[in-house]
């Protein structure tokens, strides 16, 4: 009786190892730039969407916001890692950012190429951020830092003085018992 359960429990975890076997997602497209018509069809407001991260890229790959900034886009702006693309279309062409954004072609980022290697961009999400820059361009560039370090200041101070007023009278009450102890000893 014992040996039969211990035979459907082997063919449940074999079922089940060559069912999920299977489960691997479908790999990634190769990455492909964008056509010039592919270009021209860039809609700015899902570019800002998934610059932002609001949007999610087909590729799961990270948002851009992650490393770079935009105009005055977000709460705490953008990140610090990457150059602020607020005027990236007037310094580079078309064709050098959706290099730079499909890691194919003449200009490859080498801090982009391993993040986007495996979850590239569609040719239609680096249309849409390209819209997204050419649109942010003259935008107010700003530096937002100096609220990040105050927010991590306060903060800081205010887990300090939390900690503080809860363990307040527990290193008082060690000591106390330390005291007393050492008080019996020397007597």
């Amino acid at each position: 009786m014992k040996h039969k359960s211990e035979i459907r429990q082997l063919l449940l975890v074999l079922f089940l190892a060559a069912a999920l076997a299977g489960c691997e997602g479908a790999p990634n497209e190769s990455p492909r730039a964008a056509s010039v018509k592919e270009v021209s069809l860039g809609n700015a407001e899902h570019g800002r969407q998934l610059f932002m991260g609001y949007a999610h890229f087909e590729n799961e790959g990270p948002p851009c916001m992650g490393c770079h900034s935009v105009g005055d886009n977000g709460i705490l702006g953008g990140g610090a890692l990457g150059p602020n693309l607020t005027n990236v279309t007037t310094e580079k062409t078309d064709d050098d950012i959706i290099s730079v954004l499909s890691n194919t072609g003449i200009v490859i980022s080498p801090v982009m190429l391993p993040i986007y290697r495996d979850d590239p961009l569609t040719p239609q999400e680096q249309a849409d951020l390209l819209a997204f820059m050419k649109a942010s361009v003259g935008e107010r560039e700003t530096n937002k830092e100096w609220l990040v370090f105050a927010i991590s200041v306060a903060g800081t101070l205010g887990t300090a003085l939390a900690l503080g007023i809860v363990y307040r009278h527990r290193l008082r009450s060690v000591r106390r018992i330390m005291v007393e102890k050492a008080e019996k000893e020397l007597r």
